[in-house]
């Protein structure tokens, strides 16, 4: 027989696992095949690096070589879960160049070295063809028994994007005869009102908050204090969980 499968979306390298690492490791341990899905292409965001003395250290990197390292920590990450990551490498909404300038993503703009002329950025994928036609493509082949992605109240706006995204591939595939479920992760934003981080559905990671926070820590360049007891991201289930 077959494994089932679960497939977590995220739009950024760690949130997949920011929003259901002890769920996925979790489901991982009692035999599901997991389906790790990066939507956006991860050019974009700062670098850390724990010091011995216990400070980090703080810079940018141009837009080849931050996708280059982001995508090697969701590699690293995927494989404590047995599986690879998908990327659907839409491009972020901004980025650094060559020279670490800033460049953001407009209607008709130039597009910056390492990003595909034919693939919409995240922001306006929801509302591309064949970039959905792709996801639900892609949801078809693995037929997982879950899709869990981001909710819409968030205050990134590419994780409200990833969302959409989904969520109208969902839809399509459920049209094309998927039966399986769409979950979205709740995030500590409370600008939509305090209803919209609570929860309807809980999964009980108590056993499991060791291995979420080892798969954070793979993600280095974003989480170098993971192992830290008192990390935000050990704290904040610990406190949901009460």
């Amino acid at each position: 027989m077959e494994k089932q499968k679960i497939m977590s979306i995220g739009s950024h390298a760690d949130d997949v696992e920011v929003g259901t690492g002890g769920t996925l490791a979790k489901f991982y341990e009692l035999g599901y095949v997991i389906v790790y899905v990066m939507s956006t292409n991860n050019m974009s965001g700062g670098t850390q690096e724990l010091q011995p003395d216990g400070t980090v250290k703080r810079w940018v990197e141009n837009n080849v070589d931050m996708m280059a390292r982001r995508k090697r920590e969701c590699t690293d990450a995927a494989a404590l879960l047995g599986t690879e990551p998908i990327h659907l490498d839409h491009p972020q909404r901004h980025c650094r160049g060559a020279d670490l300038e800033t460049i953001e993503l407009r209607y008709g703009c130039a597009r910056p070295e390492s990003v595909s002329d034919d693939v919409p950025t995240i922001v306006t994928a929801y509302e591309d063809k064949a970039s959905r036609q792709r996801l639900v493509d892609l949801i078809m082949e693995h037929d997982p028994a879950c899709i869990f992605t981001h909710g819409l109240c968030s205050g990134n706006i590419e994780h409200i994007a990833t969302c959409l995204l989904v969520t109208k591939c969902y839809w399509d595939a459920v049209e094309e005869g998927y039966k399986g479920g769409l979950l979205y992760w709740r995030e500590d934003y409370t600008a939509f009102g305090d209803r919209n981080t609570q929860w309807d559905t809980y999964v009980d990671i108590s056993d499991y908050l060791d291995r979420k926070m080892e798969l954070l820590g793979k993600h280095a360049c974003q989480m170098p204090t993971a192992h830290l007891p008192d990390h935000g991201h050990r704290l904040r289930p610990l406190k949901w969980g009460v």
